[in-house]
């Protein structure tokens, strides 16, 4: 008997705990409402499209679409945010005591004035504004001689022989030799003479002295 006995007692506590758990799920189940509703400006005249919602004090929440609706599951006696750009925050607390599991409202946002600092707009000149002031500029005679010593040829010439190559120039380079070596895999390649990058280093060599005989 002592089995049959032991078996009951089991078989009634895991009836009672699902029981518990059945009536614990029901009763969070009547805490949750579906709430719709439009988000409208101050006197109703015009939607709000993607107003953000949210649950405050947690990540959860929905944005109204183009038409500024919106509709989501939330729980009885939650606070909703409804933010938007230019508008004033609106807390709303869903009714604890609302009939129903489904909650209807319009919900209407303030405009959010503030003050900016003051800007100077300044007109731009007409072409010939722009001539008559840029040909009676007096340049001084030192910022003119540095200018023209930055646009020397031979300076800008020795500038442009040392500067080496950027990463994209690089890339290409490298990636089109690897594609010409795929290409030709297996017969002879042709010489490269509208090679940019090969006549470069051509010249280089030569002005280094690399292709002296030893």
């Amino acid at each position: 008997m002592k089995p049959y006995k032991y078996f009951i007692i089991l078989s009634l506590l895991i009836l009672s705990s699902g029981l518990s758990k059945v009536s614990a799920q029901s009763r969070n189940d009547s805490d949750l409402v579906q709430f719709t509703g439009f988000v409208v400006n101050h006197d109703s005249t015009k939607t709000i499209p993607f107003a953000t919602i949210r649950i405050n004090g947690t990540s959860r929440g929905t944005y109204s679409d183009m038409q500024g609706y919106f509709s989501f599951v939330a729980k009885r006696s939650d606070v909703l945010v409804f933010t938007c750009i230019g508008f004033e925050p609106r807390y709303f607390k869903i009714p604890a005591n609302a009939k129903g599991t489904k909650i209807k409202s319009v919900v209407a946002l303030q405009l959010d004035s503030f003050i900016m600092e003051d800007v100077v707009i300044h007109g731009y000149p007409t072409p010939e504004q722009m001539d008559y002031m840029f040909s009676r500029t007096n340049i001084p005679d030192d910022a003119y001689e540095l200018a023209q010593n930055n646009l020397r040829r031979k300076p800008l010439a020795d500038i442009a022989g040392n500067l080496s190559y950027d990463a994209e120039e690089n890339a290409r380079w490298r990636f089109n030799d690897y594609a010409n070596k795929a290409y030709y895999n297996g017969q002879p390649q042709p010489i490269p003479v509208l090679d940019v990058m090969a006549w470069s280093k051509f010249i280089k060599a030569l002005e280094n002295g690399d292709l002296k005989r030893k």
